[in-house]
């Protein structure tokens, strides 16, 4: 079945854009427009009138992508005209009228996808691409879209795939002279394998906040200047800023690029053992949950004045919330544009919100503590749930068949096969080659109409 969409976002623009792809793609197109020529010649921009019911409805510019050599591996048409809503809607009825189905969310790339023109982790990047916020997070979707993943994937499975060809030309023919692997090697080949799988799914600790997006907590005492440290992050005057402490009372959240890695921003209520009323205790507890969920926290402390007991206890218990889940603290020293006072702990950087010096060496730090050491290919970042899943699933089972083999060092190879077997189908999962149908449809749906 032909199908068609509107492929740009909606609302009025210079120009438009409306996809045709299906075996009837170019036939659908010619009922509803009219070239000066013989009609499309494939891949040349043709100049055309589209028509609706006897009426004109644009002037346009079509382009025929005949398959399998086009986007989709299908027939493919695109038509160009103004970008009004009221010309795009209309010029979607006509292919609708003329034979044409709308596509539904990311039916264009799953037929790219299913016409072998794109493997599965490159179509999930077409959605990160169009999605992508910062530099670094469009870097890692494009590197995916030309099949840096795949490629290591790909590279993952190759000793497996080895391995596993050994061990059933055993199985298969026990009675001909073919070299049997020994148990010994064997185990740590898929030892090995694992390890390879395993450093591919540790890039996702860093990898998915380019997808996700990083939790950065702005907390410490009161009055430390953690509204004006987030003003200076975002470069404008969002949170209210007063020299009276327990100004903030809640939560404020507001997102950014954080040095490439797109980032929320939570600035929180000075941190006390004697919250003074309601609203400041709501305060303090949401404050403790920004910190439980965050991937970072800025511990804020103002270096104009020593530290008190109630800056000492704020700091600790920043320090422990953030510590006991495993996430990085950067203790920043505020107001360095006045005295530094004396007795003060060690911080990693000193800054002026106020000024606005040292802001450019805090964003670094925190990307640089976010993203962990990079990859060894740059081209290799998971960034998906989904693919972290599948190559843990992938271990597991090297790591199970590896077991089973130290175990029955005489009778392992049919253990070994079937473990091996199912690491690679986990592995083809990434890629396509071994996927259901639900999954599919799980992946396309998050996907825009038209695309």
């Amino acid at each position: 079945m032909t199908i068609a969409a509107i492929a740009t976002p909606p609302g009025a623009s210079a120009l438009g854009v409306l996809r045709l792809s299906g075996p009837a793609a170019l036939e659908v197109a010619g009922r509803f427009l009219q070239t000066a020529g013989s009609g499309l010649a494939p891949r040349l921009a043709t100049l055309g009138r589209a028509s609706f019911k006897g009426a004109v409805l644009d002037q346009v510019i079509a382009v025929y992508y005949p398959a399998p050599r086009s986007p989709t591996g299908e027939d493919l048409v695109e038509i160009t005209g103004h970008g009004s809503p009221y010309v795009l809607g209309r010029l979607l009825e006509a292919a609708l009228d003329s034979g044409a189905r709308a596509a539904l969310p990311g039916e264009f790339t799953q037929r790219a996808f299913l016409n072998g023109r794109l493997d599965l982790a490159q179509a999930e990047a077409v959605c990160d691409l169009i999605r992508a916020g910062t530099g670094l997070a469009h870097r890692a979707a494009l590197e995916q879209l030309e099949g840096g993943l795949s490629r290591a994937v790909e590279a993952a499975e190759a000793p497996i795939m080895d391995l596993l060809v050994r061990v059933e030309a055993t199985l298969d023919h026990p009675e001909e002279d073919v070299p049997r692997v020994e148990a010994g090697k064997a185990c740590a080949a898929m030892l090995s394998a694992r390890g390879r799988v395993l450093e591919l799914a540790r890039t996702f600790g860093s990898g998915r906040l380019l997808t996700e997006g990083a939790r950065v907590c702005i907390a410490g005492p009161p009055n430390a200047g953690k509204s004006s440290l987030l003003n200076a992050l975002l470069g404008t005057e969002r949170a209210i800023v007063c020299p009276t402490p327990g100004t903030t009372r809640d939560t404020l959240e507001e997102a950014c690029d954080l040095g490439g890695i797109p980032a929320v921003l939570i600035d929180t209520a000075g941190l006390t053992d004697r919250p003074e009323g309601l609203a400041e205790a709501q305060g303090q507890g949401r404050a403790n949950r920004a910190l439980e969920r965050c991937d970072l926290a800025l511990l804020v402390l103002d270096g104009s004045r020593p530290q008190d007991e109630e800056d000492k206890a704020a700091s600790r218990l920043v320090l422990d919330k953030a510590r006991s889940n495993g996430r990085p603290v950067i203790r920043v020293l505020n107001k360095a544009d006045l005295p530094r006072a004396r007795g003060l702990p060690r911080c990693d950087l000193d800054v002026s919100a106020k000024e606005r010096t040292g802001i450019d060496a805090l964003v670094l730090r925190a990307a640089g503590s976010l993203a962990g050491e990079p990859a060894q290919d740059a081209g290799a970042t998971v960034t998906s749930a989904r693919h972290h899943a599948a190559l843990q699933a992938a271990a597991s089972e090297l790591a199970s068949a590896a077991r089973a083999t130290e175990e029955r060092p005489g009778a392992w190879e049919e253990l070994a096969a079937s473990g091996l077997r199912a690491a690679l189908r986990a592995l083809d999962g990434i890629t396509g080659k071994a996927v259901e149908e639900e999954v599919l449809s799980g992946i396309f749906s998050r996907f825009c109409v038209g695309k």
